[in-house]
């Protein structure tokens, strides 16, 4: 393969805000060429578009090919909103939730074609481009006024879900107010109902009031004559294990990331977080590392130096029980994870370089760490750990 400029790489490995495909055979190379020929190494996260795909098609076999909308708030659960999207249009999803104006926005911005839902809170000024990119709003209050005006203004209707709040208690309508409610968006001729949900508390039993609730509440709308759109309830617990709830259209997020083990879903993990040796060093005993002497050899001690830290996103509580994998074994992180270092006690590594590959989780020759266990390390969450990942981080796109 012929030498890479920085620009080059830059583009190609996805530095660019929106992150580019790779082809898997290429990116040794060229992350190798990137540290070794023009001195790059920030922390990079690889997507892997073939498990996306997969994941995919596991929950449509689950809900029998029942349209999906996939939720792809929060940049995409930190795997990248618009390259997430973009991949997955070219897989036939055609429905897409997101928790922010912003968020839609940009995947219009981005050429996004697919019906996107906006689940988050909306102003007036708001209300105007969300009619005018034609994104659809969640709906529960007055504020759909505010859609209707806009709506009339630009002369065009507005696109809308209501959401019902069967027992989760965060926002919607009341389910016994619902009846109300509907009726009052139904006889707005600038708005158009796309859809109704509710969200589970995924307490098994209480899920199951909850469908029974919102059922009552379609079908007593449905009695008076008034169309719904698609009725969606079921988020990825419940794509496992509630098949009752699929109804019209599914909702998944963690399935699609392969964020943890569902049952009845064969998934594979999306991301994973890598980076670079910087430095290697020798401690006598005595020797410290990091502030306040965190760390202190008791023997002579082979130390790497990482270039990354809490501030590209990794919990600083998983120090003491971490581990990152280098030469394909597990190795522990020591002394503390700081703004932008980490440090580990590679002691025992043979012919440990500068340059050399780190894997924070995801796999490395035949070891893998698991997402799950830096989220146990850190007393978290697999979701806050992979939502916490820079924005700025570079994203790499592996195809199949």
């Amino acid at each position: 393969m012929k030498e890479v400029t920085r620009r080059g790489f830059l583009t190609v490995a996805g530095t660019a805000p929106l992150g580019l495909v790779v082809p898997r055979h290429l990116l040794t190379d060229l992350v190798t060429k990137r540290a070794a020929s023009v001195g790059g190494f920030d922390p990079w996260l690889e997507i892997n578009l073939e498990h996306l795909a997969w994941n995919l098609s596991e929950v449509r076999r689950r809900v029998s090919n029942r349209p999906v909308m996939v939720v792809i708030k929060a940049n995409a659960y930190g795997h990248g909103l618009v390259g997430v999207a973009r991949f997955l249009e070219t897989q036939n999803v055609r429905h897409f939730a997101v928790g922010k104006v912003q968020e839609a926005v940009s995947l219009r911005e981005n050429g996004i074609t697919s019906t996107i839902l906006n689940f988050g809170p909306f102003s007036q000024e708001e209300a105007v481009e969300l009619v005018r990119i034609e994104v659809s709003q969640s709906v529960y209050t007055d504020a759909v006024d505010m859609l209707k005006l806009a709506a009339r203004r630009l002369n065009k209707r507005a696109k809308v879900h209501i959401k019902v709040d069967t027992g989760l208690g965060r926002v919607g309508v009341p389910y016994y107010e619902a009846g109300a409610f509907i009726e009052r968006v139904a006889s707005i001729p600038e708005v158009l109902i796309e859809g109704i949900f509710t969200t589970f508390t995924e307490d098994p039993e209480f899920d199951r009031l909850q469908l029974q609730r919102f059922l009552q509440v379609c079908d007593a709308a449905v009695q008076k004559g008034i169309a719904l759109g698609l009725r969606h309830a079921a988020s990825s617990a419940a794509v496992a294990t509630f098949p009752e709830s699929f109804l019209d259209m599914v909702r998944p997020g963690d399935a699609i990331y392969g964020l943890e083990p569902l049952p009845n879903l064969d998934l594979r993990p999306v991301m994973s977080l890598k980076t670079r040796v910087i430095y290697v060093k020798r401690l006598r005993p005595g020797d410290a590392v990091s502030y306040h002497r965190r760390f202190t050899a008791a023997r002579e001690t082979l130390v790497a130096t990482l270039p990354l830290g809490y501030s590209d996103g990794y919990p600083p509580q998983a120090v003491d029980q971490g581990e990152v994998l280098i030469q394909g074994r597990r190795w522990h992180l020591i002394a503390a994870v700081t703004a932008n270092h980490s440090t580990v006690d590679v002691t025992g590594a043979e012919r440990l370089k500068i340059g050399d590959e780190v894997v924070l989780f995801g796999r490395q020759g035949n070891e893998e760490l698991k997402i799950g266990e830096v989220a146990d390390w850190a007393g978290s969450s697999v979701y806050k750990v992979a939502i916490g990942m820079q924005p700025s981080l570079s994203r790499v796109n592996l195809e199949a």
